[in-house]
């Protein structure tokens, strides 16, 4: 996979493997999935590519300390993280096609814009805000997903092949 841009203008691709998928995330007895993006809340989020956005979460609402609690608790002890878990950890999001099997989730976000679903988007569109909905331990951020078929970009890597792979990927 090539030719990405980055979801946020002026941004880098990090290298802290705290903020590249496969990192462990004890507290809920699962692994990240995607890109961290450390930035001001309201910082502007940009379609990686274009495509057809499939989710927007124009309704989300933070759950309470007590639902978080009680889910984070209850993956620990599955010792995996169940998918609605995970979803709720995402926070708001939004989810754009670009075909070939290849999506890309924005996770975290304050705001979404204007979206709908089957809406056309081109690379490079506002399609959010950074925030830390979903889970404000890491503060805000945006976290990125690119899920290609069944898994996520980098899965099952590690060191310099992971961050080769991800840094392949973007322009």
């Amino acid at each position: 996979m090539r030719g990405l841009a980055l979801p946020i203008a002026g941004a880098t691709l990090p290298t802290d493997p705290e903020l590249l998928p496969n990192s462990p995330r004890e507290y809920r007895a699962g692994w990240h999935e995607g890109i961290d993006f450390p930035a001001p809340p309201g910082t502007p989020v940009l379609a990686v590519a274009d495509g057809v956005v499939i989710r927007v979460d124009t309704a989300f609402v933070e759950w309470t300390a007590d639902e978080e609690g009680r889910a984070l608790d209850e993956a620990v002890a599955l010792g995996y993280t169940p998918a609605k878990t995970l979803d709720r950890l995402r926070g708001r999001q939004v989810w754009i096609d670009h075909g070939q099997g290849i999506v890309s989730r924005y996770a975290h976000l304050s705001a979404v814009a204007p979206l709908v679903v089957g809406a056309r988007v081109e690379r490079g569109r506002t399609i959010g805000a950074v925030g830390s909905s979903g889970y404000e331990e890491g503060g805000p951020h945006l976290h990125l997903e690119v899920r290609v078929g069944d898994a996520y970009l980098g899965e099952d890597l590690a060191g310099d092949t992971l961050i080769a792979t991800i840094f392949r990927a973007f322009d």
